[in-house]
């Protein structure tokens, strides 16, 4: 029970993080923004790994795995953000949400135990994503054109981070967990800073935001790195699968934040799609053997 607990946190803490970067990637550049929250990650797993000494060791395809990882989290970053701030939330998060699913698939093309609840729980997942992007009375100033491209960046979201996660797996089982976590924001972050030495020298050096806006770019990235450090408690020992149900459900923190916060609508109808997309999600990972 500790695990879904732990889940649910990190479920809290990513669902505002995302809300607030419906705010903060309208205005700030994303090179910005990855680099704000891959540069405090990396700082407070450098500090973790000099404390325990217990810093990641050689080994070929673990690195490899690592360095590709952190590529793919950046662009993953990239279009959730683009559907974020495209909106509406209710319908950019839970298609991203869906990366859960989509992993335990590849998992069992690669020779994991796949079960047939989890065959229906894709099918499931992908036809709330569906319902979700239709047209409702409570997103009317959005054309059905508008919300189709939100969820196809969502869903490219969630491939991308299908990817990235099952490589950090594949890291983690030759290096171990915070070992590949912590190579995987290194160099996301080496990426970062080539992109941001790519703007300096075309002449647009990056400047952090001034006033309440910076603050909620450090908001955002403190929350980023909460989720995380949540979701990596929880994970310990036997707790994995209870952790990742719990922050499966990150999707209707995001939509109900900018319901509050933003004064974004849901309606019943997106409501109940959005739990059925929670529902899928579930029904996949608790099925696994």
């Amino acid at each position: 029970m500790s695990g879904i607990i732990w889940g649910l946190f990190g479920a809290g803490f990513i669902g505002v993080s995302d809300c607030v970067a419906r705010v903060t990637a309208q205005r700030v550049s994303m090179a910005l923004l990855l680099a704000a929250i891959m540069g405090l990650s990396t700082l407070a797993l450098t500090v973790w790994m000099a404390v325990t000494g217990d810093w990641p060791g050689w080994h070929a395809y673990g690195w490899a795995a690592s360095a590709l990882s952190g590529a793919l989290n950046l662009i993953a970053l990239y279009l959730l953000y683009s559907a974020l701030v495209r909106g509406p939330v209710s319908v950019a998060s839970p298609a991203a949400s869906s990366f859960s699913v989509m992993l335990v698939g590849l998992n069992a093309l690669f020779g994991a135990p796949f079960v047939w609840q989890q065959g229906a729980a894709i099918g499931l997942v992908f036809f709330g994503v569906t319902m979700l992007a239709r047209r409702g009375r409570t997103h009317e100033h959005h054309d059905a054109e508008h919300l189709r491209t939100t969820a196809l960046l969502g869903l490219s979201a969630a491939v991308v981070v299908t990817f990235r996660m099952f490589l950090a797996q594949e890291a983690a089982d030759v290096l171990g967990a915070m070992q590949s976590l912590y190579l995987n924001r290194v160099f996301a972050l080496i990426g970062v800073c080539i992109l941001l030495s790519h703007d300096f020298f075309r002449g647009r050096p990056q400047q952090w935001p001034r006033g309440a806006l910076g603050w909620l770019v450090l908001v955002q990235a403190t929350l980023e790195t909460l989720a995380l450090g949540s979701f990596l408690i929880g994970s310990v020992g036997a707790g994995r699968i209870g952790a990742s149900i719990g922050f499966s459900s990150f999707a209707a923190v995001t939509a109900l934040t900018a319901w509050i916060w933003l004064g974004e609508p849901i309606g019943w109808r997106r409501g109940f799609w959005m739990a059925v997309v929670a529902a899928g999600i579930g029904i996949a990972i608790a099925a696994v053997p």
